[in-house]
């Protein structure tokens, strides 16, 4: 055989190893960028959903009847059971403010318009009703209406049940 005949088979031989070393390469890289997937899923999903859940339980505690059976305590005064419900409502947010980065921006904008609209309802309340004390105020804010809390309690499972 003449020498460009060897040259020719070593080119060969070469460009084959050459080609097998980057086919396995790259199937490396992509069981370990899968592996890296799955090991991300593994940490990310439950902490998702530990969002979703403290997200639904935030949003049933300001629920106008649950929020007044945990902040009023008889003998009150007005201005301090108002305080301490608008406190209250606050105070539980903040205790979530680091599920936002777990659930969408729709959801946590629903769960902000949320709290608030109870503020807002709570405050408009005792403006309707300045001559009322606190007993009586417990009475009217826990007969108001939470329907945006279910609508939103409603989004955050449609959102849950896609991950």
């Amino acid at each position: 055989m003449s020498p460009t005949t060897w040259i020719l088979i070593g080119l060969i031989v070469v460009m084959t190893i050459v080609g097998f070393v980057f086919f396995f390469s790259g199937n490396k890289n992509d069981n370990q960028s899968n592996k890296t997937d799955k090991s991300k899923n593994d940490v990310v999903i439950p902490l998702k959903i530990q969002a979703y859940e403290r997200l639904v339980l935030y949003l049933e505690r300001i629920r106008f009847q649950v929020l007044v059976k945990r902040v009023f305590m008889p003998g009150m005064s007005r201005t301090d059971f108002q305080f301490a419900l608008i406190q209250n409502v606050q105070d539980e947010l903040e205790h979530n403010l680091a599920q936002r980065l777990y659930v969408s921006e729709p959801v946590w904008f629903n769960v902000i318009v949320t709290k608030d609209e109870v503020l807002k309802s709570i405050n408009a309340a005792f403006g309707e009703n300045q001559d009322a004390d606190a007993a009586t105020m417990a009475q009217v804010i826990a007969s108001m209406d939470n329907s945006l809390i279910d609508k939103v309690v409603i989004a955050i499972k449609k959102e849950f049940n896609n991950i």
